[in-house]
């Protein structure tokens, strides 16, 4: 299907916050360059898309694993780390990856 922009991110933010419990980091501070994910993550914004609300529940749980944990959108041009991940995340199987955490999208 279909990879947009945003589900990259969100997959990109998904692998990277299990890297980090991999790690045992217990404060995590994000940067990226998607200030709607920024707002769902933190919920200043509505999450309509299915696909992305399955993530958006993802990180939330995810989030439970950290002590501390921030998000903040920077400009792409200020982050080319962010930029590289997401890359990395769009190379992965979407749906696999969602599935294999028990996470059900609802995609039409």
């Amino acid at each position: 299907f279909a990879c947009s922009n945003n589900t990259a991110e969100y997959e990109a933010l998904v692998q990277g916050m299990h890297w980090a419990i991999k790690k045992k980091i217990k404060n995590l501070q994000v940067f990226g360059d998607s200030e709607l994910i920024e707002n769902q993550v933190k919920g200043q914004h509505a999450t309509k898309n299915d696909l992305l609300r399955c993530y958006k529940n993802r990180v939330w749980d995810l989030m439970e694993d950290f002590e501390g944990f921030g998000i903040k959108s920077i400009p792409r041009k200020e982050n080319q780390a962010a930029d590289r991940l997401a890359v990395v995340g769009a190379t992965f199987d979407i749906v696999e990856s969602i599935q294999k955490d028990k996470v059900q999208p609802n995609i039409h």
